[in-house]
């Protein structure tokens, strides 16, 4: 572990200077690099000159391909990880026997999706029960069907932290030929992501919680076999041809798609954002995907050990190291009351689902946990 990569990652932080911040599930703190993108992109307002923010743009479309293991023309760029999943399940066309197969307490975006299209199209929603929150294969075999359009999962969940096995899920869904779309938002930038080994259809995600960028700024991965046979589902001038940069003009006769999965984008996406974007996830590209997740678990372990140590509590979150993630969740008492005495103390967790969800990324450190204990201690006596 390169602990002086850890220590500069720390000290250049204006958030992790100050605070104890283990809030990574809700949102990233700002760190050095995101911050002097934020001051070299006022420069380039300044002088009027795009090309480098414009550049980095594209630069940050290349860094998430690497991060979940797909190629840079299946990613596109999106407002958020709400706007993937909406496009995902707008894309198919249902039948009146077609049904959505999702996680009950799946994150919003996900589940308001089957909710909506059940509401305004009639189809039907097969929620997916879990097992002391595990969300598990065989739960899903029991929902999916040969008239399974479409299968919504979150790969970790954002109240437990639950990791699901996409691979088996996207299995499931394939074998009755559905679709899959994951909402990565709780792993990307934490956890290993390989879109080509779970073999997925769809993945969403936005920048601004473990790939410590902005809000506002996603990402949409479209399996490349299925970029060309769908049409988009809405209208959007981003989508079409439009001539060139220096002197553009959108055909108002006729709708010509862009070549690739650029037809399918219906948003302006920022330079500033993504710029932004690209220095957090330079941060996690740098010290690599796979020992930021190897020490995140290291510091949940310590986590989970000194909880239990400290006794009395229930665990939203399953133990067992193969579900788990960087979110753990840990009922107390009067838990939105502890989560705002313990802010008060410049220790940052968040109050969900009648605990306490505590999220350290890979630049947190044993003393950030037993800060966090100590506090525990004194508010909980």
């Amino acid at each position: 572990m390169n602990l002086n990569y850890i220590h500069r990652i720390r000290e250049e932080s204006p958030t992790i200077v100050k605070r104890t911040f283990l809030n990574h599930a809700a949102r990233g703190p700002l760190h050095g690099k995101t911050a002097e993108a934020i001051q070299h992109y006022t420069k380039c307002w300044g002088e009027f000159d795009f090309e480098e923010s414009n550049q980095k743009k594209k630069d940050s479309r290349v860094q998430f391909s690497k991060l979940i293991n797909a190629s840079e023309e299946e990613i596109l760029f999106t407002p958020d990880v709400t706007a993937g999943s909406r496009l995902a399940a707008n894309l198919i066309n249902y039948e009146k026997d077609s049904n959505i197969v999702c996680f009950w307490n799946d994150y919003v975006a996900q589940v308001y999706q089957a909710l909506f299209l059940k509401k305004t199209k009639g189809i039907e929603y097969r929620p997916v029960p879990d097992r002391k929150n595990k969300v598990l294969p065989e739960e899903f075999a029991q929902k999916v069907d040969s008239n399974t359009k479409l299968v919504l999962l979150s790969h970790v969940q954002w109240l437990s932290g639950f990791k699901a096995d996409v691979k088996e899920i996207a299995k499931i869904a394939h074998e009755n030929d559905a679709l899959i779309v994951v909402d990565s938002i709780q792993s990307s930038g934490a956890m290993v992501n390989d879109v080509k080994n779970w073999d997925i259809d769809f993945l969403t995600c936005g920048t601004a919680k473990w790939l410590l960028g902005p809000n506002q700024a996603g990402w949409f991965y479209m399996k490349k076999k299925l970029i060309k046979e769908f049409d988009p589902p809405f209208a959007s001038y981003q989508g079409v041809e439009f001539g060139n940069y220096d002197e553009p003009y959108w055909n108002v006769n006729d709708m010509v798609y862009m070549e690739g999965i650029f037809k399918y984008m219906n948003v302006n996406p920022s330079d500033f954002l993504y710029a932004v974007a690209s220095g957090g996830m330079g941060i996690i590209l740098e010290f690599g995907i796979k020992n930021v997740q190897k020490r995140i678990l290291q510091l949940t372990d310590y986590l989970i050990n000194e909880l239990q140590q400290l006794g009395g509590f229930e665990f939203v979150t399953p133990l067992e190291r193969e579900y788990r993630s960087g979110v753990v969740n840990v009922r107390v008492p009067k838990n939105i009351e502890i989560a705002k005495k313990l802010k008060e103390d410049n220790i940052i967790v968040s109050s969900r689902y009648g605990g306490l969800r505590i999220s350290p990324h890979f630049y947190n450190n044993e003393e950030d946990i037993d800060k966090l204990i100590t506090g525990l201690k004194k508010h909980l006596e």
